[in-house]
């Protein structure tokens, strides 16, 4: 999702594991998970922000029993996440730096929103083999009810989905405004725009331009400030902002079925000018084998969401459907590419 992962799903060097070894690397991948969510839970790494701390005083500060912590934090540093700097000893490493809270490259929300128990996400994945057999989502499944309602009911949860989100949307924000020249647009409009991190990142890059971050009213109202940006709280399935030169939806399209997608797309379609655009940061799934983050975030959001991941095809012919025009791909530094789109002529 940021330019490191890009960097690591490029990487041919590596050598090929055995065919045994490929099934017992994914089974790992499940154990250190887990792992590095109790870490994030039990916050070890803020902590450790301030040095080494002992097992015992670790312990002793996170509530947990030390010959135990001090097996976990073993497991994690064979990982490179957090060191043992001297006998029973340990200290952050750059890896664990990212488990702390709002610091730059935090990704602990993000741990915690899809790997931890209570959270909805870690527990509807025990239904993917429902999902595959019904075409349903296996959250719905399991919880009796849709991931929006379960943050609904839950405000903690949702609370951790939406810092999660913001966690995501730093590391790509500058790949996504350099990549593109948003300053030919006076008015943007974020569409889904969460806390407002990407917004506020293009306006800072083109000053002559405003724009107007529309999400739910409860998520505005803990948007950052920015001087050029006017919060508007709604529905984007009832209605949107209207008289926006450029309408940004990202990574909203893959959190929903063709169906909803279209409808969706089509309240954006009817809030714009005739010259406006839209323009949809996504990931798009090549129609090869290799390796993506986006063909693993396909299952997640098949899963949690009943969404999906596109190949531009996809894209082109869902834009279609929609009454636009496929414009063009940018590609950018990470994982998103911007498509932009214009509304055809209503004959």
């Amino acid at each position: 999702m940021n330019i490191q992962l890009k960097k690591i799903m490029q990487n041919t060097d590596a050598p090929k594991p055995a065919p045994n070894e490929q099934i017992l690397a994914a089974i790992l991948g499940f154990w250190q998970s887990r792992a590095l969510a109790v870490a994030a839970e039990l916050e070890l790494a803020d902590l450790l922000s301030e040095g080494p701390l002992s097992v015992d005083h670790l312990a002793a500060r996170s509530r947990t029993n030390p010959s135990s912590l001090f097996r976990l934090l073993r497991a994690l540093e064979s990982l490179g996440i957090f060191s043992q700097v001297s006998p029973l000893v340990f200290a952050n490493t750059p890896a664990s730096e990212c488990l702390r809270k709002n610091v730059p490259n935090s990704l602990s929300a993000f741990v915690r929103a899809q790997l931890s128990t209570g959270g909805g996400v870690y527990e509807a994945w025990a239904g993917l083999c429902g999902s595959i057999r019904t075409g349903d989502e296996a959250f719905d499944q399991i919880h009796g009810h849709d991931f929006w309602e379960f943050c609904r009911r839950n405000p903690a949860v949702g609370q951790v989905f939406n810092e999660a989100m913001s966690e995501m949307r730093r590391p790509t924000s500058l790949a996504i405004t350099s990549s593109y020249d948003w300053g030919r647009f006076p008015v943007i409009a974020d569409i889904g725009g969460g806390l407002g991190v990407q917004l506020g990142k293009i306006l800072d890059a083109f000053p002559s331009s405003r724009g107007i971050l529309f999400d739910q009213p409860k998520v505005v109202k803990e948007a950052i400030s920015h001087k050029r940006i006017e919060c508007i709280g709604g529905d984007f399935f009832q209605q949107v902002p209207t008289g926006a030169d450029v309408y940004i939806l990202s990574w909203i399209i893959h959190d929903w079925n063709d169906s909803d997608a279209l409808t969706l797309l089509g309240k954006v379609r009817q809030a714009m000018k005739p010259d406006s655009r839209i323009a949809v940061l996504e990931e798009i799934i090549p129609e090869t084998s290799q390796f993506t983050f986006g063909k693993w975030l396909d299952l997640l959001m098949m899963t949690v969401v009943g969404g999906r991941e596109r190949s531009e095809t996809e894209f082109r012919e869902l834009f279609s459907s929609a009454g636009f025009e496929l414009e063009e791909v940018v590609a950018t530094a990470a994982t998103l590419n911007i498509l932009i789109a214009k509304p055809r002529e209503r004959s």
